[in-house]
């Protein structure tokens, strides 16, 4: 593989990254619309609004990915069920930790964005390991 390939390679994994983060707000908007009273959740049910957010994140890295990965956009091993679990595990984390710390999730929380990007670095860690 010569170097533009690689540089081409890295340009592309940046900009699926990129996308993965747009659809963790995409999936967040659409449960936003689906979801009545929702802007209530974060004061008044915290760890339900987490796991809505988990949800979410989840679901907008991992289809993303999927997508990057079926179009070839990423050549990557597939490995659907371990990035799917890895993703998952990303997204909880944060989110479990600032149920700990914090009495109730405010908007704006910086462990939303933590979540975010742990779930898409959790997408691309079953690929990691396979190469080491």
């Amino acid at each position: 593989m010569d170097s533009r390939s690689k540089i081409l390679n890295i340009v592309i994994g940046i900009g699926v990254a990129l996308l993965q983060l747009i659809m963790t707000q995409v999936t967040t908007l659409l449960a936003s619309l689906l979801l009545p009273d929702i802007e209530n959740f974060p004061q008044a049910h915290s760890a339900l609004f987490a796991l809505i957010l988990g949800i979410t994140f989840t679901t907008g890295v991992f289809l993303a990915g999927w997508l990057a990965i079926k179009l070839r956009w990423l050549k990557v091993k597939p490995m659907f069920a371990k990035r799917l679990g890895a993703t998952l595990v990303g997204a909880y984390l944060p989110l479990l930790i600032a149920l700990l710390v914090y009495p109730s999730l405010e908007p704006g929380n910086p462990f939303f964005f933590v979540a975010e990007i742990t779930s898409i670095l959790g997408f691309y860690l079953p690929g990691l390991i396979a190469r080491a």
